[in-house]
């Protein structure tokens, strides 16, 4: 996760904002957007072409009904008792009962001419020369239907539209059926033709309803693909085929598709007409339907445009609500750096980073205060401590007077007395060390053996030390005298005087990344709960005794010089005896761990 944000480290805080708007708000709004738009158009258009297919669906119900009720009449009519007593009659020799027969089926084709405003006419010719019509006088070329209905031996035979003349109205357009009409007791027996012509005019009007007359094209094609009737409108659609159409939705086998024609896009429809065989197609232009859509994208392009103004001023707000007050404290902290202690952050709301610039003058009022006053008397006063000191004593004047004794020892033959002088005067460079703060790791542990040395000429065979260092260490920079008070404290509160093993050992050496430096003994050591207690004071920086104040000191100088995460550490022994670790970080000499 860490080496995925390294991409803003370079950035500032107001790139990091302008950045993190776009990529988080500005882009998923706007997938979102276009996303919720297209889903939501397709729904429109879902929704449409489900009202086109019941449309059509509901159209081809009614036409289907208008025809069935016409089918139903010839099927009457073939099993009318007076028709087939008038058919069988002779029409020529007058005859009241013939008369009355006629009369009767006469009545019957009224009310359906009536009742059904669609039909234009009925004609029933009937073989023995008997003829009946009612309606309007229509006469056309009707000869290849009747001649198809002949063939048929009584089935309904369905024309496509033409055009007839009619006595009232001149050429009309018409659809008729054709039928033989059989004696009912004796089907093979023919005993007349029977045709009724419906108005062409009444049925377009049927199939063009409010949404096709506006906006689409309607055909009907018969069973042998041929054009049986259109809209009045179709005429006009050159470039559409029906036939092809009706072929492209018979070879995928859908009853609705999308449709090419020339630069134009449709969407087309089919519907089966039970009872005549025909099939009614419709073709709507795309066009129509993204008109229809037209207001919805603008609304939703309005909205989703508001939605980006609100978020670009909810940007403009964080901007000068969080990232101005944060960016002026950064400013203002960066003069406290310089040292101008003048710097204040400028405070008008209640609002937590508002809180933050307050805390921040109450800290640079208080650093200054204690830089006035505590630190400076502090100084003064260590001032005086080593102006006192250098009046004593001159580190040079000691140096140089323990180098003359250790020369005069060597002259006199006292040659341990000049090792023990030689060991005091490297003792005491090394604590001094020209007021340096820093050492090397090396100097220290020759610092430690000063010391253990001086120890052993008083201790005798009751002390043993041991000291170790990888030879990459030398030159390991750490404070002054972290090592030392260790010692120090097993030799004041660890050695056994009653014993003649007491050892100490110093080992330095590379783990990883870290420096670890353990001083183990077999001294007095500390039980679980004193272990417990001292390792709770270490991390309250609790001072309660001079064992554990050197041991707070070494750690927190530690963590002062290297940082968190490095200091001192009490380990478990499984025997008496203390032991304590030190961590320090490792540098290659490349200057890096």
């Amino acid at each position: 996760m860490t080496g995925k944000l390294r991409i803003f480290r370079n950035y500032g805080l107001k790139q990091i904002a302008i950045l993190i708007f776009f990529l988080l708000v500005i882009l998923p709004t706007l997938g979102v957007g276009i996303l919720v738009q297209s889903t939501y158009t397709k729904i429109l258009q879902d929704q449409y072409v489900e009202s086109t297919v019941r449309n059509l669906d509901a159209v081809v119900n009614q036409l289907e009904e208008q025809f069935s009720m016409v089918e139903d009449l010839a099927d009457y009519l073939i099993y009318n008792p007076d028709l087939n007593d008038y058919l069988q009659s002779n029409p020529y020799q007058y005859s009241e009962y013939v008369d009355d027969l006629k009369e009767s089926v006469e009545g019957l084709l009224s009310f359906h001419l009536f009742s059904k405003p669609y039909i234009r006419s009925i004609t029933i010719d009937g073989l023995n020369g008997g003829l009946i019509e009612m309606g309007e006088p229509v006469y056309g070329d009707e000869q290849q239907w009747l001649q198809q209905a002949l063939e048929l031996r009584g089935k309904i035979v369905w024309s496509e539209g033409y055009t007839a003349n009619s006595g009232w109205n001149g050429e009309v357009r018409i659809i008729s059926l054709f039928r033989v009409l059989n004696k009912y007791k004796d089907v093979t027996t023919p005993l007349g033709n029977l045709v009724i012509r419906l108005d062409e005019q009444s049925i377009v009007k049927l199939l063009e309803n409010e949404q096709y007359r506006e906006q689409g094209y309607v055909y009907v094609i018969g069973p042998n693909d041929e054009l049986v009737l259109q809209s009045e409108n179709a005429q006009a659609a050159l470039n559409l085929d029906p036939h092809h159409i009706l072929e492209s939705m018979r070879s995928t086998g859908a009853r609705d598709t999308s449709y090419q024609a020339g630069d134009s896009s449709y969407y087309t429809f089919s519907r089966h007409m039970d009872g005549t065989d025909w099939t009614i197609v419709t073709a709507i232009p795309k066009s129509v339907i993204d008109q229809q859509l037209v207001g919805v994208r603008w609304i939703m392009s309005a909205v989703l445009l508001g939605i980006l103004l609100l978020l670009a001023l909810a940007l403009v707000g964080f901007h000068y609500m969080i990232i101005l007050p944060i960016l002026r404290l950064k400013n203002e902290t960066t003069r406290v750096m310089m040292g101008d202690f003048s710097a204040r952050v400028p405070v008008h709301s209640k609002n937590e980073i508002s809180d933050l610039g307050r805390k921040f003058n109450a800290m640079v009022d208080t650093i200054q205060e204690l830089i006035d006053h505590k630190y400076k008397l502090e100084i003064r006063e260590r001032e005086s401590e080593l102006k006192l000191l250098q009046s004593q004593m001159d580190p040079h004047f000691l140096y140089n007077t323990l180098d003359t004794i250790r020369w005069t020892a060597r002259l006199e033959h006292a040659e341990k007395a000049s090792h023990l002088i030689e060991m005091l005067s490297r003792f005491f460079r090394s604590s001094v060390n020209n007021g340096q703060y820093e050492t090397t790791l090396m100097q220290e542990m020759q610092f430690v053996q000063s010391y253990l040395a001086l120890h052993q000429v008083r201790l005798g065979t009751r002390l043993h030390y041991t000291l170790f260092m990888e030879y990459t260490l030398e030159d390991v920079k750490i404070p002054k005298t972290i090592i030392q008070p260790l010692v120090e404290n097993f030799l004041i509160h660890g050695f056994q005087t009653k014993s003649n093993d007491n050892w100490i050992k110093v080992i330095a050496y590379q783990r990883g990344n870290e420096i670890w430096i353990d001083v183990r003994d077999n001294g007095k050591g500390m039980d679980a709960q004193q272990v417990q207690q001292l390792q709770a004071m270490l991390k309250q920086r609790q001072q309660k005794s001079d064992k554990i104040g050197a041991l707070q000191n070494i750690n927190e100088r530690l963590t002062i010089f290297f940082g968190t995460g490095y200091g001192l550490e009490l380990m478990p022994v499984k025997e008496q005896g203390t032991w304590v670790r030190l961590k320090i970080p490792y540098v290659n000499s490349n200057g890096g761990e």
